[in-house]
């Protein structure tokens, strides 16, 4: 499953998610890192990719820099997010 703990989406909102979208700097995004699926705000600077938390009130996770250690995949852009009622 979707981790979306720290994204600022609640348990059962619904994503839509289009995997045609380039991934560009600050676009939340489902990314595959290491095996596991999370939804995260891509940075993208010079020659950097680091994954924040998609909520930014949340200070329980911290940025992960992604390396070429790292299995890493954009699956794809948040495009909307739809609240459950």
């Amino acid at each position: 499953g979707v981790s979306m703990v720290d994204s600022g989406m609640d348990e059962g909102d619904i994503l839509i998610v289009d995997r045609a979208i380039d991934p560009y700097n600050n676009c939340k995004a489902v990314c595959f890192i290491d095996g596991e699926y999370t939804v995260k705000r891509i940075e993208i600077g010079e020659g950097t990719v680091r994954l924040m938390p998609a909520n930014e009130q949340n200070t329980k996770y911290k940025p992960i820099v992604v390396t070429e250690e790292n299995s890493f995949l954009v699956w794809g852009v948040v495009t909307y997010v739809i609240k459950k009622m």
